[in-house]
Formats: structure tokens, C-alpha cells, sequence
């Protein structure tokens, strides 16, 4: 079974059906550029893990020192505040990976998770929206934003996607 989406929305539908345990897969936006997700991305580049962290965090299903230490937020106005600390924990994977897929892998392992996340694409992209008035709107964050629902919807710049994800989606029912 497999399931495309954001963090929130598919995490809750990867949550529901984690009984099918490694026959689930889900398949991963890497476009968020808000909060300490977009903080990361903006100051270290790659793609954003908000969405693969939020995922796997509903997808824990037992309890341990990794999953509260994968959880935790950091308070505060410091340089570390509102980063979450899998966020950090991820991207610090990549870096020691050769694609952000095995990074993703390693932490899948750590917190006993079943089912399969990918990333829709390994490479850098931005959401870019046309409104109504034909004017772009770059990020998530400021498409989110709009009053209104744009005429068009894409990715800037086009990227491929990740394999494994197109084998999903072909080998999907």
C-alpha cells in the first residue's frame, strides 16, 4: 500500500494503517521551508526532513530513549530554539549518507519503525504557485498563505523523482 503527502496528513494515514507494517509505504514531500525545518534548509541546503520527521513520529510504535530523544524540541530564543531535534538528527544522516533515502533508513531502524518512507525527490526544490492574478508565489509557507486557490501548482525548479518512489506508485494497487 502506498501513500503520498505532507507530514501531517500522511503521517495520520500512515498511523492507521501501520498494521500493515513493512508492505506500507509512504512517499514524502521535501518542499517545506517553515519553521526549524526550513531554518536548517536555508542555512545547511539539501532537502527539508519536517515532513519525513513528523511521519516517523507517528509511526513509532514503541516507546524508547531514541523515540523521546528523536521527539524532543528545544525551547528558548538561542540559536537551537524550536529546532527539533530529529530535524537535526536527519540532516546530520545525510551528511553522513550517500542519499538522503539512507538517512532515512538508518533513523527508520533506530526508532523500530516498519513501514517505508521516501523522499518524492532528493534534490533541492521550492513549491511555486501562479494565483489568480498570474503572480508566482514561492514556498510552502507563503502558498499556504493565500486567500485563494492558485490556477497552477509546481515545483521550482523541476526535479526528478526519487526511483524507489516512481516503483511505488507503478507497483501501487
Amino acid at each position: 500500500m502506498s501513500a503520498l503527502g505532507g507530514g501531517h496528513g500522511l503521517g495520520r494515514v500512515m498511523s492507521s494503517l501501520a498494521f500493515l507494517n513493512s508492505q506500507l509505504i509512504g512517499i514524502v514531500t521535501t518542499t517545506d521551508d517553515g519553521g526549524s525545518t526550513g531554518r536548517i534548509r536555508r542555512s545547511e541546503g539539501g532537502i527539508t526532513w519536517g515532513d519525513t520527521r513528523n511521519c516517523l513520529n507517528q509511526l513509532i510504535t514503541e516507546p524508547s530513549i531514541a523515540s523521546t530523544t528523536f521527539e524532543y524540541r528545544f525551547a528558548g530564543n538561542g540559536e537551537l530554539g524550536g529546532h527539533n531535534l530529529g530535524n537535526l538528527m536527519l540532516k546530520s544522516l545525510d551528511h553522513l549518507s550517500v542519499r538522503p533515502l539512507d538517512a532515512i533508513n538508518l533513523i527508520r531502524s533506530l526508532l523500530k519503525v516498519k513501514a517505508h518512507l521516501i523522499p518524492m525527490s532528493e534534490q533541492l526544490a521550492d513549491l511555486l504557485a501562479i494565483d489568480l492574478m498570474g503572480n508566482e508565489i514561492y514556498g510552502e509557507v507563503n502558498v499556504d498563505q493565500l486567500s485563494s486557490l492558485p490556477q497552477k501548482l509546481m515545483l521550482s525548479p523541476q526535479v526528478s523523482c526519487t526511483p524507489e518512489a516512481l516503483d511505488a506508485i507503478h507497483n501501487a494497487d
